[in-house]
Order: C-alpha cells, then structure tokens, then sequence
C-alpha cells in the first residue's frame, strides 16, 4: 500500500510554521522547523514495509490546486496530514481537494487541533476518514496496517474514524513507551538542509528528540495534553549519541538542536545525558533546551564539555505573579542566576517571553522587559500568548468572553485575541514590538554584539539575525 505523509499548504502572506511547531504561526522569513514528527512516522511506515511519499506544501511553496494535483499523481491509498489550529481551514480545504482528485484514498488527519475537535470536524466533514488523536508514530502504524488489510479502526486506541454516516472515538491510550525502539527519523525522505531556524549556527543543522513530553501544567503550553496525554518519555543516553554519531557520519551534521519540550527536567538527566555525549568520539555542537533550576556551575561545564553552545531557556516573565499566573514553577533569580552560568561556561542563551496571559497588567509587562534587558541573553524571543484549543489558558479565556477572533487564522501569533478587563488587545501588541526595539535596539547590545565577531561565520550569523527581527516586527506590524 502506497502511503502519503505530508504537511500541506497553508496560503496566504508570508510562511506557514506548522509542522513540528508548538505555537504555529505565520513568519515573514523562511525559517522553517525540520518536520521531525512526521519524518519519524514516514521511518515507522517504511520499517514495516509500506511504500512511503512525503511532501511538504509549505516548503514547496505550494497553493492549494497544485498540491492536489502533485498528490494526485502520487496515488496514494493512505494520507496523513499533519493540521494546526490556524491553518485549519486550509488544511480541511487540501483534504476535500484530495478527496475529490482520490475518491478512493483514506484521508486521515494528525495535530492538536484536530485532536481536540476530533468528532465536531468528522461531523462537519465527509472527506475526512480519520482523525489520530494525539501523538500519531505509533497509532499511525497501526491505521496503515488495518486498512492494508482490509479491516476497520475499531480496535485502535487514540483513533476517531467515519464509518458511514457514523461517527466513532476509540478509547484513548498512550502511543508507547518504549521510544527507543523507534527507528531513526527518515532524512532521506527529508534532507536536514532544507530546514533551519534563526538561531542555528552550522550550516546542516540536524533536528533530533532526546525525550518527549513535559510533567509541568504552563497554562499556555499546547503539546503536553493534546499529544501526549502529560506523559513524559525520555530516550537512553547511549541511544541519543548513537543517533547523534549517525546523523554526523550519514548526512554531514555540523550542528545538532534538540527539539524536546524541555531536554532535561531533572539535573540527573543532565549529568547522564550530558556525561553520554561527553564520551562520544563523534564532537559536534549541539542546541537544548532545559530548566532554569537544575544548572549549576559543575552542570555547566560538563554541557559545554559535551558540546553544547547555545542553550533556549523559558523565562516567560519578569513578574513573580505572573510566573505564578501561567503556573510556571520557576523563579526569577533561579533565571538570573541560570543565564549568567551559561556565560560563564561560554554558552550563549536564549530566553523567550510571553505577554498578554490573563492577570498581564502594563505594569507586568514593563517588569518583564526591564528584567529581559538586565538579563541580557545572547537573544531574546518576545511572543503574544495564544490561547490554542486544548490549553488551559483556552478554557479559561473561552468561559470568560475573553476570546476576540474571527476566523481561526487569527490564532498565527500575528495579533492578540485574548483581551481581558486588565489589559487591551492593542496594549500587548504594542507591547511586543516595543520589547523587541528596546532589547535589540541598546547601545550595550550591540556594542556586545560588534565584539562577539572573530570570523566570517559570525558577521553572517549577526546579519541572519538582525534580518529575521527587522522581517518579524514589520510583519506583525502589518498582520
């Protein structure tokens, strides 16, 4: 059976940030996140001997009409399409083209979105055959192989699915345990140089997963409930530098991120996955992410040892009662104290921030500004909170009337559609482009930046960045 796993189009101004994205949204640039999820259920499919097509829409640059129409001279029998909640109408657009080109083919649909609305939108749409609820490897292997042979999906956990005019949801279950006995992501079916992100360094930058899941309840954190249920998987240490050593010696990684919702929540984890690569002969720079309360001086020095060379950190705000509002358990002189850690190492930060999470008064975001620019980490994300469906935040703003949008398009992060009686919709918006000049516009910034330069790769990389903020801010300008 020929199987097709795609992220379709999503038209419009600018580039859809769909797949693999946990807050999706349009972006001016083409910073595209590597596809990770779906390379691994293309590996998952090919091991068990289906033949497998990918194709991405949003990398191809593709409209609507000649997506189907390259679908269509593929011929699959089986489609998974990954879905957001801001593309969504376009994703349901894609799916009855194909139907209509493929009557004959299975349609199924991947995604928090759907996962969420699973049952209102196989009501509402006849095209779609089936929704996979949640984290989709696994599960997907199990939809292939029962319509390979001709069975229904009544036995498979986690799955919504037409059966004529009926509608049914399955029971839901974990997807596995076991996430080392995954085959490596197929990067053959998706080269790594086709994707990057701004603050990559190397020139093939390779997307890997350490672990998947986060136990902690942000309320603004999407993928934790709707894909995996809270549950957290970590892979073995030795399985993560095998992986690393194969993407370095296969395909020419000179840089590796790692993609976890939080690569390491415990300093134990740390120490042992830290101490794993440490010992690996295969040395290549590495990105992660990671809790602000587990570094410490010795932490540090063995990640630096190990390769690490840019760490993202969730700082989120510089109000402790905001910290407390989004149920971030973190607090501020952990932040401080984990940024200069990192400089000591010799290891650049990023911190990203959230404005506008209900309690967000023009005081808090004033705090949260000052406090990114006493900070000063190597680069600073400053984002507008989106109250994606299947996020506490969601329900709560959903119940209160403090929801203002139109179409679901509106949730691509360009504007704020939560507004509460503290604070305007406009007063946060403004509030993020004013975050952005005052970090990146400071004399002591750039000054610092002017003397980081040593070679050719560093004067291209200040360029890359300073293009990807001024191409951000006009188009949130313009959204």
């Amino acid at each position: 059976m020929k199987v097709l796993v795609t992220n379709p189009p999503w038209p419009g101004p600018g580039y859809g940030a769909r797949s693999s994205v946990r807050w999706p949204h349009r972006r001016k640039d083409k910073y595209l996140e590597y596809p990770i999820y779906l390379a691994y259920l293309l590996a998952i499919l090919k091991r068990e001997g289906f033949e497998t097509r990918f194709l991405d829409g949003v990398e191809e640059e593709m409209d609507i009409p000649s997506y189907v129409n390259a679908v269509r001279e593929m011929a699959p029998s089986l489609v998974f399409m990954e879905t957001s909640t801001p593309s969504i109408e376009y994703d349901l657009e894609s799916a009855r083209g194909l139907k209509e080109a493929l009557p004959d083919s299975r349609i199924v649909l991947l995604g928090p979105h759907v996962t969420y609305f699973h049952r209102e939108i196989l009501d509402a749409n006849p095209a779609i055959d089936a929704i996979c609820r949640g984290e989709f490897g696994e599960t997907g292997r199990k939809i292939a192989s029962a319509l390979s042979k001709g069975a229904d999906l009544s036995g498979i956990a986690s799955v919504s699915y037409r059966d004529g005019e009926r509608v049914h949801a399955n029971a839901d279950k974990d997807d596995i345990d076991d996430i080392d006995s995954f085959p490596y992501p197929d990067r053959e079916a998706i080269p790594i140089e086709k994707y990057r992100q701004g603050t990559f360094l190397g020139k093939k930058t390779a997307t890997l997963i350490s672990s998947t899941g986060c136990p902690f309840k942000c309320i603004y954190c999407l993928w934790p409930k709707t894909l995996y249920f809270g549950k957290r998987r970590e892979r073995s240490p030795e399985s993560v530098v095998r992986e690393m050593e194969d993407v370095v010696h296969r395909f020419g990684a000179d840089e590796i991120y790692f993609d976890d919702d939080s690569m390491f929540i415990t300093r134990k984890r740390l120490i042992e996955l830290g101490s794993a690569e440490e010992k690996s002969p295969t040395r290549v720079n590495w990105i992660g992410q990671a809790r602000v309360d587990i570094l410490d001086e010795e932490a540090m020095s063995l990640l630096k040892r190990a390769g690490c060379h840019y760490l993202r950190i969730g700082i989120e705000s510089g109000s402790k009662r905001m910290l407390e509002a989004m149920k971030k358990s973190t607090d501020l002189e952990a932040c401080r104290r984990s940024v200069q850690l990192c400089r000591r190492a010799g290891i650049k930060t990023q911190a990203f921030f959230i404005f506008g999470v209900p309690g967000e008064t023009v005081e808090s975001i004033r705090e949260t500004i000052d406090f990114a620019k006493r900070l000063d980490p190597d680069s600073a994300q400053f984002s507008i909170i989106v109250p994606y469906p299947g996020t506490d935040v969601y329900e709560t703003a959903r119940a209160k009337g403090w929801l203002k949008y139109d179409t679901w398009e509106d949730f691509a992060s360009g504007k704020c559609i939560l507004e509460t009686p503290d604070l305007p919709a406009r007063e946060v918006e403004e509030a993020r482009s004013r975050a952005y000049r005052e970090f990146y516009l400071r004399p002591s910034y750039m000054l610092k930046t002017l003397l980081r330069i040593r070679n050719l790769s560093d004067i291209r990389s200040i360029i890359k960045g300073a293009k990807s903020i001024i191409a951000r801010l006009f188009f949130f300008n313009k959204c």
